[in-house]
């Protein structure tokens, strides 16, 4: 027999390996025997090939109202690191309703901060929110940075602060939001209150 009867009979025996492994996966989820570690894992794996830069975490698992299923729960960051990332939250049945999933709560999305911002009783519980907000408060200084290195390469980061000082004056429940990019040798920092989202100071820092 010939090599290249020889490989071809190889690639006939591996395609018939890989369908039958295909349905018998098929099988065995559509029965609902799906453990919990499965599903997250399945449910993570497809957020992530979908959205290679997200950063996605798992917030909770419950057993479905749906037999066999799990309620999966996951946060998910969008472009983490510019100055407008997306922030949702959201839910899946699996595998009851395979990777189709429900968006339970919209943090951020388009530049935007959804919910009671400036309100006395918002809270920015994390850094997506202080992120877009210190962009989409339109201030002139940080907008004009993200303009002149260019939107596509900034780089921005938030880190909270229970207690901050600047230029002579505690900060109490600050976020502070850095804007930086490889092509300038300037960053830009801003302080956003956790409190109410009011911008507190923005300043510029040569590196």
């Amino acid at each position: 027999m010939d090599l290249l009867s020889k490989a071809v009979i190889v690639a006939v025996v591996l395609v018939i390996i890989v369908v039958g492994a295909y349905y018998a996966f098929q099988k065995v989820f559509s029965q609902g025997t799906v453990t919990e570690p499965q599903a997250v894992a399945l449910v993570t794996n497809y957020l992530q090939s979908h959205n290679p830069d997200a950063v996605i975490n798992i917030t909770n698992v419950t057993p479905s109202q749906f037999q066999g299923s799990w309620h999966i729960v996951a946060s998910f960051i969008n472009n983490p690191t510019t100055p407008c990332p997306t922030y949702l939250v959201y839910s899946f049945d699996y595998p009851k309703y395979g990777f189709v999933n429900r968006t339970d709560t919209i943090y951020t999305k388009n530049c935007t901060v959804y919910g009671l911002i400036g309100g006395t009783n918002y809270t920015i519980g994390s850094y997506p929110v202080a992120i877009v907000r210190s962009y989409s408060i339109g201030n002139k200084s940080i907008t004009s940075y993200v303009s002149m290195v260019g939107y596509s390469n900034a780089v921005v980061h938030a880190t909270y602060y229970p207690k901050f000082l600047f230029g002579g004056a505690n900060y109490t429940k600050t976020w502070l939001v850095n804007y930086s990019a490889i092509t300038s040798n300037q960053s830009l920092y801003a302080g956003i209150s956790q409190v109410n989202g009011s911008l507190l100071f923005v300043y510029n820092r040569t590196r």
